[in-house]
Parts: C-alpha cells; structure tokens; sequence
C-alpha cells in the first residue's frame, strides 16, 4: 500500500503514516503529533537505503525540552517576531518571549506540539492531509485558524508540502516545516559540514540581521558579505567551509530572499528552485523549490551534543552539532512588525493564507 497507517501509542491517539511512491525509491514517514516527518528513505548512488532526516524512533523523544523542532511544522509564526508583540486592527498583542527577547516558533506550544488531524486523499500518488484548529487567543494569537497541510510523494521522488490557513478574525501567520536534512545518512558522516550547497540566481540575495537575530529591514547583496553566498562561482561550496567567518552564529542562521511579491497566498506564484544540496558521501542529491520569498537556512548550530542518539536507520549514531540543516521556506522573520513585508504575514478574515515548497531527491554518479 502506497500509504499505510500505524498506531504508535493508542492511549493518545498518536499514529504514523508512512508514504512510498510507485518506484518505491522514495519513502516518508509522518506523526500526526506536530505534523512531524520522522524519516525520508532514499537510495544512494550504490542503491543502499539512507534515511537523510534527523530524529527518533521513539515519539516521545519528540517531546523532550531540548528537541530543536526535529522535522515539525512550525505555526502560527515560523522564526521570529521582535519583543514578541505586533499589533492587528489597532490592538497590540503580546507573546511568550521564548528565544532571548523574541518570540520563535509561535510559541511555547506551538503546532510542532500539538496533535493534527490525518485524511489519507489518495494512493496514488501518495498523500495525506492534515489539518489542525489553532482557537482564537491560542499563544497570544487573535482569531480561530484553521490550517491545512498536505505531505504529497510523487514518482519523480518529491516530497511536496503545500499550506493553506483561514481564520475568523485578523491575524498573523507564517507557517513552515523545521525538517534537518543529513544527505549523508548520519552513520555515514554526523555531521553535515561536507555537504555541498548551490544557490540558483533565483536566490537574491539575504537579510540583514541585528545582534537578537531579527531583521533590520535591509537587504543585503553578496558583496556586503561574501561568505554568505552560495551561488555563480561560489555554487558546490561546503557548508563549513566559511564557518570561520561567522562566528557569532556557529553557522549559518540567515534568512535569504527569492523574491519580494509580499502577498498572503504564494501559492499562485511558481515554484522557484533556489537550492541544491549535495552529499558526496552518498552521491545523494536534494533541490529545494517553493512559491514563498524566503528561507532560512540553518546549519543545526544549536543541536546539543550528549542529548539525542540517531534511529535504527542510522546505526543509533549520535547527534550533535551541525547533525543536519534546514531550508525553512517562509515569509520574512519579523514581518508583522515590518511595513514593507507586512502585508505578507497579515491574514484578515475572508483572505486564505497558501503556499507551496517542494523537496526533490536523486543521486549524481
């Protein structure tokens, strides 16, 4: 069966469901408890099968306090909001502050926490849908918001995601996937500093960034900060290679641009292939495309070493570090608060929230 569904824990209501395509050369494996990818299966450029995401075998794993959103959906806001407070139809609202003085990840039980309902819409291709009812006030949040999330496979090894939202009173929203890629399998390499990165000249440039991590509101060209880019002569560079030049951040945890069509539905907009990441360990290869304007990419810099130990899959190899990295698709850190970008994020009653971001695998001889 293309799409099969198991009971992990029958006392909450947790179950997983497990998506392969037709060719069977790709499977993923999805919990209902925070919409959370588990495990994406691949072959390598021998035919073995790696398992490129990082997180556990056990759900509860996922609810430890120290668990960095490991392959979650993130809402209502994805990465930051400044102070943790915006303001909506004249009133201001106020967060928790959970990451120094802002709010990250739409709080301290976000989507990532909560346990969404599953539809399986077909076999073929592989798909479910998920959808959760966030009620008005939830996290500091005004308005109902009803999401919707599909994980769809597809016989040329794609993993679409796709997010639709609405709600019944203005509101804001940003909603992503947190997944940590490690090309390499983990047991190959625990680390992902090897992993080669290609940004297409789609990818524009990068956002400037205060000393709290938030957006200045600028945007910065390659020649403001070299190490920084990922593209034309620079295409193929290591993740670690420039770590030495950002030492402040232990890596790279920046917000790049695609575009600057600040509207609340993407999902009309085409798909832009902005990335290509490439493990020479394994040969396997994952482009990155999304309708959204931007990304953050984040090289697992605050991933605690001694904490967390690897699937089965992955030989039970520790993590740590920069175990993965992430291509979080998105509307802009801090857009509420931001003029220019605000009408990306502002999502008023009777308006629907949407976008698309698609993950494609492969292997390179």
């Amino acid at each position: 069966m293309p799409v099969t569904k198991t009971t992990i824990d029958s006392t909450n209501g947790i179950d997983q469901y497990t998506l392969i395509n037709s060719t069977k050369t790709l499977s993923v494996m999805v919990l209902n408890y925070g919409g959370t990818l588990t495990h994406i299966l691949v072959p390598d450029k021998n035919g073995a099968i790696r398992d490129v995401t990082v997180g556990f075998d056990n759900y509860e794993a996922y609810k430890h306090p120290d668990n960095p959103f490991f392959g979650a959906l993130i809402g209502r806001y994805a990465n930051r909001i400044g102070e943790g407070k915006f303001t909506v139809d004249g009133k201001e609202y106020r967060l928790a502050l959970n990451n120094g003085p802002n709010a990250l990840h739409g709080g301290l039980e976000g989507f990532d926490k909560k346990k969404w309902s599953v539809t399986i819409l077909s076999e073929e291709p592989a798909s479910i849908q998920l959808d959760l009812v966030s009620p008005d006030g939830d996290q500091g949040y005004p308005g109902e918001l009803k999401t919707t999330v599909t994980y769809t496979v597809t016989d040329n090894n794609a993993l679409e995601i796709t997010y639709k939202a609405v709600t019944d009173k203005d509101t804001v929203v940003n909603l992503t996937n947190h997944n940590y890629f490690n090309l390499a399998g983990v047991s190959q390499n625990p680390n992902i500093l090897n992993t080669q990165i290609t940004m297409t000249d789609e990818v524009k440039g990068f956002l400037e960034l205060d000393d709290n991590a938030l957006p200045t509101g600028k945007n910065l060209s390659w020649s403001d900060a070299p190490q920084m880019n990922f593209t034309g002569d620079k295409a193929g560079t290591t993740i670690g290679a420039r770590f030495d030049e950002l030492k402040s951040t232990n890596g790279y945890d920046h917000p790049y641009v695609i575009h600057k069509d600040y509207v609340i539905n993407t999902s009309d907009l085409p798909l832009r292939k902005s990335v290509i990441a490439y493990a020479p360990e394994t040969g396997i290869q994952m482009e990155f495309a999304t309708t959204e304007p931007a990304f953050q990419f984040y090289t697992g810099n605050f991933i605690k070493s001694g904490v967390f130990t690897g699937k089965k899959s992955q030989d039970g190899v520790a993590y740590g570090q920069h175990g993965g990295f992430c291509l979080e698709s998105s509307r802009n850190p801090d857009a509420p608060n931001k003029p220019d970008w605000r009408s990306s994020a502002l999502l008023k009653k009777g308006n629907t929230y949407g976008s698309k971001t698609v993950f494609t695998f492969g292997v390179r001889p």
